[in-house]
């Protein structure tokens, strides 16, 4: 009997076949095995369009090793699907089906368009952005232009360029210099030319990268300390750094990855004439991928929800955390946001950002109460948290980290912050977390809080503060120990 408890996406790229298998835990995906080779398909392809044989080779050992592994998996639950070389090899019938009977499933040759889509969905389901997006998925043999709006792919393009096709015709023998580079970057722009006028006449509010070439700048920029987002000034720096070391073998950049390095500088040269022809003046990279679309049309329970909130569901039922004390905890720290919104300058996205920290202030005591926020940070730090992005990780870490001395024993600086913005959303959180340590709703009275002169007042009904004495040392010591330049009064009314 196979097991229908698991699910296995199969995305076999022009330059690397990957293998998702997950299972699904309290309504949220969580990842069982990653299986990835370099099978580099789109580099044996001849001029007459043929597959050489040492590429079929290798797509057979791979699907061989991926149908060992997903022989226990119920047939229904896995999907494969086949991307730009397949497409362009699709008439040699003896070779696909020799694919399939290695693998031991249905392999789907999916249409550009198609791929195009599934990239969308696969980003959609995996962030927690909601605005007009642009998504680019630069891939061996070819690029994903999508652009969308929610869960809705509106205008979807695939170009008939890729990072290994382009290493093919500009990079072959391994060289990087001034005239190779130019011309790879001009061999884009001239691919995506019938495209300027459908994108250039479109407005969007934030670009993802998803696959190789952004995943590569992502470990650059986190080796250099830089931030997850990326501009064209800085991509240009990187590729005039790759010229300088002359060869892709002698690339030394900081962050990237030996087996990256191939054909980094290819994908970076059509990246950097998507962002000049397209005016796209910053992106980001995102984990979700193909891989991801094909494994959430398989999930349709879970298809188009609030990711973020799925996500946390899902830690709460995983971790044992006490739904109704995040509940109790983020209704307060709601109710204070909204009494001082626009009084108090407060980070972007903070009802999003209360709302995640409020679910998960208590998830450190899984581990231990001795130091729990530090416990809470560290998991933070290494949890799959699809819906949120490296921004809002960080910010949400920072809140956590924050609620020092409330619930555990740690002593650490509750107040040190990046920002005023998020000093002001720690302050609001950590009294609501205060104001809800008896745990019960009947403790909690109808508070107000006000701004006046940089003091924070908060105020109950008269005689509330004098008959709660626990609540009354917890909001004393807090004023205490607030850094110099903040107070916090407490008033009857």
């Amino acid at each position: 009997m196979r097991s229908k408890a698991y699910y296995a996406a199969i995305d076999l790229g022009s330059n690397s076949f990957h293998m998702l298998v997950v299972r699904v835990v309290a309504g949220s995906v969580q990842v069982v095995s990653k299986i990835k080779r370099k099978v580099r398909l789109a580099a044996g392809l001849t001029d007459d369009g043929e597959l050489s044989e040492d590429a079929k080779q290798r797509a057979i050992d791979c699907l061989r090793i991926f149908s060992d592994r997903v022989q226990d998996i119920d047939p229904s639950h896995i999907r494969a699907v086949g991307t730009a070389t397949l497409r362009k090899i699709a008439q040699d019938k003896d070779f696909l089906a020799h694919a399939e009977n290695t693998l031991g499933h249905p392999i789907q040759i999916i249409s550009g368009d198609e791929e195009a889509a599934t990239i969308y969905q696969g980003i959609a389901h995996t962030t927690a952005f909601k605005g007009r997006m642009l998504v680019i998925d630069i891939g061996g043999a070819s690029t994903e232009l999508v652009l969308g709006s929610g869960f809705t792919p509106q205008l979807l393009n695939s170009l008939d360029m890729g990072c290994v096709t382009w290493y093919s015709k500009y990079f072959n023998d391994g060289a990087i210099n001034s005239e190779n580079t130019i011309a790879a970057i001009n061999g884009a722009t001239e691919t995506l030319r019938p495209f300027f006028d459908a994108y250039n006449g479109q407005q969007w509010s934030l670009v993802l990268g998803a696959s190789g070439t952004f995943k590569a700048l992502q470990e650059i920029a986190e080796a250099k300390g830089a931030n997850n987002t990326f501009k064209l000034q800085w991509m240009e720096q990187l590729l005039e750094q790759a010229i300088a070391c002359g060869h892709h073998q002698q690339l030394q950049i900081e962050g990237l990855a030996d087996n990256r390095k191939a054909v980094f500088v290819s994908g970076l040269c059509i990246l950097i004439a998507l962002c000049r022809n397209l005016t796209i003046k910053s992106l980001q990279s995102t984990s979700g991928a193909l891989r991801e679309g094909i494994l959430y049309s398989m999930l349709e329970p879970i298809q188009q929800q609030d990711v973020q909130l799925r996500t946390l569901h899902s830690l709460v039922a995983n971790y044992h955390l006490d739904e109704d004390q995040s509940l109790r905890v983020f209704s307060l720290a709601e109710n204070f946001y909204r009494q001082l919104e626009g009084q108090w300058t407060m980070p972007p996205h903070s009802l999003r950002l209360l709302r995640a920290a409020s679910y998960l202030h208590e998830l450190g005591l899984s581990l231990s109460y001795k130091q729990a926020s530090s416990h809470a940070t560290y998991m933070l730090r290494h949890l799959d948290l699809p819906g949120f992005d490296q921004a809002a990780r960080a910010a949400l870490i920072e809140l956590l980290a924050a609620t020092a001395g409330i619930i555990d024993d740690e002593k650490s600086s509750q107040f040190a912050s990046s920002s005023q913005p998020m000093r002001h959303l720690t302050r609001l959180l950590r009294l609501a977390i205060m104001c809800c340590q008896r745990r019960c709703d009947s403790s909690i009275t109808n508070y107000q809080v006000a701004v006046n002169n940089g003091i924070l007042t908060l105020s109950a009904t008269t005689g509330f503060f004098d008959g709660n004495p626990f609540l009354l040392s917890l909001l004393q010591d807090e004023a205490e120990q607030l850094p110099d330049g903040e107070q916090l009064q407490l008033k009857a009314r």
